[in-house]
């Protein structure tokens, strides 16, 4: 038989990693559950160890399973998809995209958040988003500023109840945390309080069309921001 050549061996292990993917599916494999053994997929798939093995790291490198070393391979645990997004980031940073790009994304993201709390809030869920935007006020310096503002749209995305969207959009909001900021004024502190209370009273009335007015008006501020610090990633 012909030996495979390297690039044939890589297609064939990506073949592999697609039926390991319906395997998962058609068997219901829950997260945390284990693959069968390396001995026993080599004879279901009929493929060399070399090639399932390959096949396995490219599942791995997407988040979908975990190689445990001397245990084997599970389902990724669904409160874990951050590797993957984390990706998606860094390839969007290879292609040498700006902030400002980032940053209109993030206002799609936040803008359906505000339809989806509008739906599924609770009255907690509105007042734990109104003590965020209040505890801006107890700070004066830039840092904390910035740190609580950033919890208060985190706090946005968990109103919704849905779970895979505010891992999505998290990984987003968590970036724009680690951008430095200028000195930020007391009086912007306070705009920043009072749109965040505002937009939760809209919450509170369940308005989606004012809440998405009153954040998009917020976040074309942050837009303004980066715009005029104009800095590529």
């Amino acid at each position: 038989m012909k030996p495979i050549q390297k690039h044939e061996r890589l297609t064939l292990s990506k073949i592999v990693s697609e039926n390991l993917k319906e395997y998962i599916l058609n068997y219901q494999l829950e997260p945390g559950q284990k693959l069968p053994s390396e001995r026993d997929l080599v004879k279901m798939l009929n493929v060399s160890r070399t090639v399932l093995r390959e096949a396995l790291r490219i599942l791995e490198s997407t988040g979908i399973i975990t190689i445990r070393h001397g245990e084997g391979a599970y389902v990724q645990d669904d409160s874990n998809l951050t590797s993957l997004f984390e990706h998606m980031i860094f390839m969007w940073k290879l292609g040498n995209k700006t902030r400002g790009d980032l940053l209109e994304l993030r206002q799609i993201f936040e803008l359906t958040a505000i339809e989806q709390a509008v739906q599924s809030a609770s009255d907690e869920d509105l007042e734990a988003l109104k003590q965020l935007a209040l505890r801006m006020q107890a700070f004066t310096d830039t840092k904390s500023i910035q740190d609580a503002d950033i919890e208060f749209h985190r706090g946005l995305l968990k109103a919704t109840n849905n779970k895979l969207f505010v891992q999505m959009t998290d990984l987003i909001i968590e970036y724009f945390a680690n951008v430095p900021h200028d000195h930020m004024s007391v009086t912007e502190r306070d705009k920043s309080v009072n749109d965040h209370l505002q937009i939760v009273e809209a919450l509170r009335e369940r308005d989606a069309a004012k809440g998405k007015q009153l954040l998009t008006s917020h976040l074309n501020y942050s837009k303004q921001y980066l715009q005029s610090v104009n800095e590529s990633l």
